[in-house]
């Protein structure tokens, strides 16, 4: 099931129009759904696609959306990316997929390589292999609190207790770069 659910669109949508991006990361890019939206916003920015089922790439024809795809798992970003930077990181629907303490240890490497990292995940929704894709079942569960060690927000979207989270970094302070994600301007 390489695709995402709807409901965050909103979410992600009124980020893209409200921020600067010159390189995008896609961390579990699927069908490429990601990386359709970042084109259509931001047509010139540098986009980077990660997915580890190369059945995927080919099917989707990831080669056709993002400037340059990645066929690793996600936790490898932190020996094959080290001097890498991106203006945003999406993980749309991702991390639930990976062990906790790399899902973990990847924020943390990442916050020092991006701007602005946007999180989708489901909250507690059971899902095994799909159609023989192994990397499909869901092996962590993510909540709030495990995003307190990094400046956030938060945001519930009301779905299949679907939420997202956006992480940004001084960095985007720095710049005075400020999105209105509803309710409360988090720069």
């Amino acid at each position: 099931m390489p695709v995402s659910h709807w409901l965050p669109d909103a979410t992600t949508k009124k980020l893209l129009s409200n921020i600067k991006i010159n390189t995008f990361l896609d961390i579990g890019a699927g069908a490429g759904k990601y990386g359709k939206m970042i084109s259509k916003y931001h047509p010139q920015s540098k986009k980077f696609g990660l997915e580890i089922d190369a059945k995927y790439i080919e099917e989707y024809n990831l080669h056709e959306i993002y400037d340059e795809i990645l066929n690793f798992p996600a936790i490898d970003l932190i020996d094959k990316a080290i001097d890498s930077t991106y203006d945003l990181v999406i993980i749309g629907d991702c991390i639930e997929h990976m062990k906790k303490s790399e899902g973990i240890d990847l924020l943390n490497f990442l916050v020092y390589r991006s701007k602005y990292i946007l999180i989708h995940y489901p909250n507690e929704y059971v899902q095994g292999t799909v159609d023989d894709h192994i990397h499909e079942a869901h092996i962590s569960i993510w909540h709030e609190s495990d995003f307190q060690a990094f400046d956030y927000k938060f945001i519930k979207n009301g779905f299949m207790h679907t939420y997202a989270c956006l992480l940004y970094t001084s960095d985007a302070a720095d710049e005075g770069l400020g999105v209105d994600l509803g309710g409360r301007r988090i720069i």
